[in-house]
């Protein structure tokens, strides 16, 4: 699969990411208002073939902010290395048809354009973590064997952080969205959680003017169509089932998608052909 597209930049400013790392946000207990901490903000510049930014961080709700300085589309998966398992071992079985259970899917940052910029909210527990991009270059090789793999070491000290509130949520299940079909324009905070049995992922693309669902399928699959229907809006990749994550948008009047490409691990067809596409319209 191919994701060839421009990219609007989403200016993404939320309490949560607006405010410096530490940022006290007003919460209530028992009728007293009591200060929390917004998650700190890392950043992670991607560019050909490597991410740039902190070897470790503390655990606990973060949000990483992922920036392409490079010219191809890049994306920041992150998987934790489970076990006494290390970057090494992961290395290793990266091309694997099947992932082995030791490697768990724990969301990042969903595809952005050259000069592009996404923010996702994960409360991160203490481990390693492999930071990943398995978008393909030109000749087809993905970016994670020419470099962009990276090891993040999350500390077994917590950040002291609280998870922002969302404004709305979305589930991940066999094979569906399940959330609102209309929201408000401006910042939000959309929290994501799979409700499934399988990894899912939720990418936010925005449709261009005239555009329509089928229209971005038949891009999908049709390395021939050039007609570019969408602009990325980052989102989350690969979520392990029970896993959490919250995107931060700013979203514009429009019409915008929430698309699964993972693939079934039985018959390899990917989640968006079994129905796991969503509409949405921004007004």
């Amino acid at each position: 699969m191919r994701l060839e597209v421009p990219f609007i930049v989403a200016a993404l400013v939320t309490g949560a990411a607006a405010g410096r790392p530490g940022t006290p946000v007003s919460t209530s207990r028992l009728g007293r208002h009591t200060p929390a901490l917004a998650p700190p903000v890392i950043t992670i510049t991607a560019r050909e073939y490597a991410f740039d930014g902190p070897d470790s961080i503390e655990s606990g709700p973060t949000t990483i902010r992922l920036v392409s300085v490079g010219r191809e589309q890049h994306f920041l998966g992150l998987v934790r290395i489970a076990g006494s398992h290390t970057l090494a071992d992961y290395r290793r079985v990266l091309t694997s048809k099947r992932t082995p259970p030791w490697a768990i899917p724990a969301g990042g940052v969903g595809t952005i354009s050259p000069g592009g910029a996404a923010m996702t909210t994960l409360d991160l527990e203490p481990g390693l973590y492999a930071m990943v991009c398995d978008m393909a270059d030109a000749h087809g090789t993905p970016h994670m064997l020419e470099g962009m793999l990276r090891l993040l070491t999350v500390s077994p000290r917590g950040n002291g952080a609280s998870m922002p509130t969302p404004n709305v949520t979305v589930a991940l299940t066999e094979y569906a969205f399940l959330g609102p079909d209309t929201l408000q324009p401006g910042p939000r905070v959309i929290g994501v959680r799979n409700a499934g049995s399988q990894p899912h992922m939720a990418l936010v693309w925005r449709l261009a003017p005239g555009k329509s669902v089928s229209a971005v399928i038949h891009w999908l699959e049709t390395p021939s169509d050039r007609s570019h229907p969408i602009a990325l809006l980052g989102g989350v990749p690969d979520l392990a089932p029970g896993q959490e994550a919250q995107l931060l948008l700013h979203l514009e009047v429009g019409h915008y998608l929430l698309i699964c490409l993972v693939e079934d691990p039985q018959d390899h067809t990917a989640h968006y052909e079994k129905g796991m596409v969503k509409e949405f319209t921004v007004r």
